[in-house]
């Protein structure tokens, strides 16, 4: 006769798991509704994070194109003044 593992016969040693008892399964629903709040916590500081980011990288960009601007006009200033030097 062939047996597989799941029809073998039960032995006086085996005792299938029914499930976790009520005091552990609380336990574990505790813990997995604080691991929940945490990578929420930590979802928000990714988020502000990228935002401070990109408003340093905005503002880099605003400095720089006001100094282009700067620059552009210096630039006219000077080419005016070599243009009508006697």
């Amino acid at each position: 006769m062939n047996l597989r593992a799941s029809e073998a016969p039960p032995s006086d040693e085996y005792e299938p798991v029914r499930g976790l008892d009520v005091e552990t399964q609380q336990c574990v629903r505790a813990c997995e509704a604080e691991a929940a709040a945490k990578t929420a916590s930590d979802y928000q500081h990714v988020i502000w994070a990228y935002g401070v980011l990109w408003s340093l990288f905005a503002a880099f960009g605003v400095l720089l194109w006001r100094r282009a601007k700067q620059q552009q006009a210096d630039l006219a200033e000077l080419r005016r003044r070599v243009e009508h030097a006697p």
